[in-house]
């Protein structure tokens, strides 16, 4: 295995489950927020190992846990928004490659005004009526009856 992937399956030793981010930070901010990173690890008493190609300031902190640990998923989560905030703090973004789903929407309005946000909406209905590709993707979601069918169907626990 090359890069991540093979980084990726080495975490597998380490702890069974794993909770992989993607936010962008100024690469001259990245020590800083990386070490942020490591505070908040021990902060949720997690493991966490770093993949990225932070050459371009793209950043990968993985969690690793043990989801059969009581209270593990609120502690991962912290951790979670915690480096979303280091990384916006910073000057950074929401992602770099692997875009806006279900975990980050919430972030959005950190970004963007309503404004922003409803003209992105704009553009995306134009592109998909219907909302067809990746529902509850990219733009947080409204009141539609589509994007309420959607999130019934998403698993307790799954990041999307």
């Amino acid at each position: 295995m090359e890069g991540s992937q093979g980084g990726l399956a080495a975490v597998a030793r380490l702890e069974p489950n794993y909770y992989l981010h993607d936010t962008v930070v100024p690469r001259g901010r990245l020590v800083e927020v990386l070490e942020r990173i490591y505070e908040i690890s021990r902060e949720q008493d997690l493991v966490v190992l770093n993949v990225f190609h932070a050459g371009d300031g793209n950043l990968h902190p993985i969690f690793a846990y043990d989801r059969r640990v009581d209270g593990i998923m609120d502690r991962v989560h912290a951790a979670g928004a915690g480096v979303i905030k280091a990384s916006l703090d910073a000057g950074g973004v929401l992602t770099g490659e692997h875009g806006i789903g279900l975990e980050k929407q919430p972030y959005m309005s950190l970004l963007f005004s309503d404004e922003q946000l409803a003209q992105q909406d704009l553009v995306r209905s134009v592109f998909d009526p219907r909302r067809l590709a990746n529902p509850m993707k990219v733009i947080p979601t409204g009141a539609t009856c589509g994007d309420i069918q959607y999130l019934h169907s998403v698993p307790d626990g799954v990041w999307a």
